[in-house]
């Protein structure tokens, strides 16, 4: 019974059951009716032993409860130990996880020790490039300050040489006056209280002067004195930035280097080449809002440009750069520099002429427009109108890039200054002419006192007429109070 009830179809392969209709052939091999039927509409005959059979008759079994749960037990059995085996698999494979886990988690561990070593280390990369863009930012200013006092001596300088020169025309005037005086003094001897006169006034022209000297004499040692505290201060700045220096790597020393070399080459080849003239068609505007400046320089330019009623498009501007302020009050009103460039000149004279329409708009009337001067023009035009000023030159201005001088009236006569030495040639012939005249002044009173002391044509002929020494006596005293002399 217990055969049965481990009984197989062979056609399904599955168990027998109590509530399954089961059926047998001739041959006595027994099937699932459903199966049976199946099988019998390909084939009449037997699945197992190929013995052909015509019909099949129902076989009622009995089944026993306790073989059926023994089956299930050994189902349950055969279950439970291939659970058993996944168990075992399944332990394994957690403990290799866990090794694998522990391996991960040392190596998580070194990771984050060598991630903190990082961070420390980029920490102190960190504070060593805010260190160094600190002093980078000092030794700029310093460079910046010591630039501003070398040009401050410079302008001293060409102060103490043009004083020094003035003195030296002083000193040759006053001794030239000197020397008139004591001609004067002696060949005049008992004239009457007139020659006292030109005397007196003689001498008070001469104590002007010497009080002009003293006073030019204190003004060159006052501007000596301020040289030499500049280059004190400058050697106390040179001093202050060779210690922030020594906290630059080596690589900032090269590149120091580096750039003199440049600058040297650069000196040789102004040296060399021609003077560049593109400040010829370039303005420069100051105090131009911070606010409204934007990349590409070129569109702001424009929109000034039609502001200002100009003709303008990208073609015509060369270039545009911004200029840094050196006054740190500039810098606190948010404003800026520029310097324009264009292709043709008369595109400089556009802006120059219309730069009165700018003056009521609301965004662009703070900024002011100038004829751009490159160093050397600035330089040559502020030393002429501080020299000229005193000459009576007082139009000294900047036209196409040349430094224009008159004596301001309408049609006077205007000359181009090329250079500091002319300017000290025209302050040298300036001072000539005044001794010239001062000279010319002392003869022509000498001339006016001597015509005063020789009696009338009439007198003298009939003088002459009486013996020939007083003749020879009045020709020679003539001869020496003679202008051509």
């Amino acid at each position: 019974m217990s055969g049965s009830a481990a009984a197989v179809c062979t056609i399904c392969t599955d168990f027998y059951d109590e509530n399954d209709e089961i059926y047998y052939i001739s041959c006595g091999h027994v099937f699932h009716r459903n199966c049976l039927q199946i099988w019998h509409q390909r084939s009449s005959l037997c699945p197992i032993c190929r013995v052909q059979y015509a019909d099949m008759k129902r076989l009622h079994l009995s089944f026993d409860d306790n073989v059926a749960e023994e089956s299930e037990l050994n189902e349950l059995e055969v279950k439970m130990q291939s659970f058993e085996s996944k168990m075992e698999k399944l332990d394994d494979q957690l403990k290799e996880t866990e090794l694998n886990f522990m391996r991960l988690q040392e190596q998580y561990t070194m990771a984050q020790e060598e991630i903190k070593n990082l961070n420390a280390e980029l920490s102190k990369r960190s504070d060593s490039e805010t260190n160094f863009l600190a002093i980078q930012e000092q030794y700029t200013e310093a460079d910046q300050i010591i630039k501003t006092l070398q040009e401050k001596m410079e302008y001293l300088s060409l102060q103490i040489e043009g004083k020094n020169k003035e003195i030296r025309l002083k000193t040759m005037e006053i001794s030239a006056l000197k020397d008139t005086m004591e001609d004067v003094g002696t060949s005049v001897v008992g004239s009457d209280s007139i020659l006292n006169e030109k005397l007196k006034i003689m001498e008070q022209k001469l104590e002007h002067i010497t009080a002009e000297l003293q006073k030019e004499i204190s003004v060159s040692t006052q501007l000596s004195i301020d040289k030499m505290k500049l280059q004190s201060l400058l050697d106390q700045y040179g001093a202050a930035n060779l210690e922030p220096s020594q906290c630059v790597s080596v690589t900032n020393n090269n590149q120091k280097q580096k750039q003199v070399a440049e600058e040297r080459a650069q000196t040789a080849k102004k040296k060399t080449l021609p003077k560049d003239d593109t400040h010829l068609n370039s303005i420069i505007i100051k105090r131009f809002p911070s606010r409204h400046i934007h990349h590409p320089l070129e569109d702001v330019i424009k929109v000034l440009a039609s502001t200002m009623e100009v003709e303008l498009s990208t073609n015509d501007i060369l270039d545009v750069r911004i200029l840094e302020h050196r006054n740190r009050n500039l810098r606190s009103l948010n404003v800026a520099s520029l310097v324009v460039q264009f292709k043709f000149p008369q595109l400089k004279c556009d802006f120059l002429n219309n730069k009165v329409r700018v003056r009521n708009h609301p965004v662009y009337n703070s900024i002011l427009i100038y004829e751009y001067m490159d160093d050397d023009i600035n330089s040559l035009f502020r030393y002429a109108k501080n020299k000229l000023k005193d000459c009576g030159f007082n139009n000294i201005y900047c036209q196409n890039g040349q430094v224009m001088a008159s004596k301001g009236k309408k049609h006077a006569q205007r000359i181009h200054i090329k250079s500091t030495a002319q300017v000290d040639d025209m302050l040298t012939s300036r001072s000539e002419d005044k001794k010239e005249n001062v000279i010319e002044e002392l003869k022509a009173g000498m001339i006016r006192l001597a015509n005063d002391r020789i009696p009338s044509y009439p007198s003298f002929k009939k003088d002459a007429s009486k013996n020939e020494r007083g003749i020879k006596f009045d020709e020679d005293y003539y001869e020496y109070f003679n202008p051509d002399c």
